[in-house]
């Protein structure tokens, strides 16, 4: 019976499989032929990658402690001697490693031909991850075919404007979520080395997202261990058992530790280094023109800068061109209607959490993650609407799954709301794409 159960579970993660990937090629497919930046890196950030891996190469991997450059010159010497008070250290380029390997085997042309394919298979696998966790969370809760609950969190994951702004220019957010996600997954099988493996991953890729999942992890740990009598906190941590539990966040902190000491060790050797300090990403430096306080750090939700709109529109026009007035009219309309999109997601993420026990192990590190990042890095967040709004992506899309499946659980009404949900996921999709259309060249 178990070998039978098996083999059909096999057969409908294939059939699974077989959607996501051809739901994933069609997207990509349409993007490419109608969106303005088509699919692939835009030239800075293809510029901007192959300096810095071109810098390793020449200078050696473990100069300036493998910090290396992060600048989008052309055809600019890449001498050490030129760059020693340049030296980019807000990320270790051990978290550029597939692009380090791929440059350091087969050259520059291969890793711009074969670069962008990476970061897609990437986003592809985490799309894949967040869609299987979303399935088996709310299937018992809701009425409707786990299949269709899957597809649905898959679309909605890959759609998204803050995805698709990672297909033109990564950051390695993507790795730190496609780990991060896997590991989740890992645990929840049982197989605890290979999560503690994966989590160490993440952490290596993006020390800051995984510094604020090893304080929330530390934090329930230290309340659970002063009440242990009184309540536990289990639900809200990976492991099965407090000692797993520290090793999970220990697979955190080790590197994350291990990298702000190199970045510590390097800066303490440079005159000045190219990234900008902490208080000036918090934006209470004293210039903080970015810093547009927790309304600036929140504008992620609406897809895109409202700024965008009026790029490279003489506004001495408007009142004399009905065209550009719809256009401006109807583009801040688009980025207003992801905006309320996103406030939805937002919601289903309340209830997912109310209604699925299981759901807190999954969206809590994350959310609280993204909330520290908001609250934190003000000025970050106001200027930077890619890679920190990525995360996002995987609340966005289990958030409006979670209200697409858990309302209205009527037997007699499934079918109805099935129907009924065709339009709805076709209508969020569609703008979805539109507002990843009024991506400027800088995200």
């Amino acid at each position: 019976m178990k070998i039978v159960e098996s083999i059909l579970y096999k057969r409908l993660f294939l059939l699974r499989l077989v959607s996501y990937s051809s739901i994933w090629c069609l997207y990509l497919y349409f993007m490419n032929q109608y969106a303005p930046h088509g699919t692939g890196w835009l030239n800075w950030h293809e510029q901007r990658i192959t300096n810095a891996l071109e810098f390793l190469r020449i200078n050696g991997y473990f100069s300036f402690n493998g910090f290396g450059i992060w600048d989008y010159c052309s055809d600019c010497s890449l001498s050490k001697d030129l760059w020693s008070d340049k030296i980019y250290t807000s990320h270790h380029s051990i978290s550029y490693f597939p692009y380090l390997i791929l440059n350091y085997l087969f050259g520059k042309d291969a890793l711009i031909y074969f670069g962008p394919l990476i970061d897609k298979f990437v986003i592809f696998i985490s799309g894949v991850a967040i869609s299987e966790i979303a399935r088996g969370a709310v299937r018992e809760k809701s009425k409707l075919p786990a299949f269709v609950i899957s597809i649905i969190c898959f679309s909605f994951f890959s759609f998204n404007p803050w995805t698709y702004k990672m297909i033109l220019a990564s950051w390695t957010e993507i790795y730190f979520l496609m780990f991060f996600l896997l590991g989740l997954i890992s645990f929840n099988k049982a197989h605890h080395y290979l999560g503690l493996f994966l989590f160490f991953c993440c952490a290596l890729f993006h020390y800051q997202w995984a510094f604020f999942i090893a304080f929330f992890y530390l934090s329930i740990l230290f309340v659970q261990f002063l009440w242990l009598e009184k309540f536990s906190l289990e639900g809200y941590l990976p492991g099965s058992n407090f000692r797993l539990n520290a090793k999970i966040a220990l697979s955190l902190i080790i590197p994350t530790c291990g990298i702000i000491l190199l970045k510590i060790i390097t800066e303490s050797g440079l005159e000045s280094p190219s990234d900008s300090n902490v208080l000036y990403r918090i934006g209470i430096s004293g210039v903080d023109i970015h810093n547009g306080g927790l309304l600036g750090a929140l504008q992620f939700l609406g897809g895109n800068r409202v700024t965008h709109c009026i790029s490279g529109i003489d506004l001495g026009l408007l009142s004399s061109s009905l065209d550009l007035q719809i256009t401006l009219f109807n583009c801040i309309l688009s980025i207003g209607s992801m905006f309320l999109i996103s406030i939805v997601s937002v919601i289903g993420i309340s209830q997912l959490l109310r209604q699925v026990s299981v759901s807190k192990v999954i969206i809590l590190p994350l959310l609280f993650s993204l909330i520290a990042m908001i609250c934190v890095f003000q000025q970050s967040l106001s200027a930077h609407l890619m890679g920190y709004s990525y995360v996002f992506s995987v609340l966005f899309a289990v958030g409006l799954t979670s209200i697409f499946s858990l309302t209205i659980n009527s037997e007699k009404l499934t079918a109805i709301k099935i129907i009924f949900l065709i339009p709805l996921t076709l209508g969020v999709l569609i703008t979805c794409i539109r507002v990843s259309m009024l991506t400027g060249v800088n995200g």
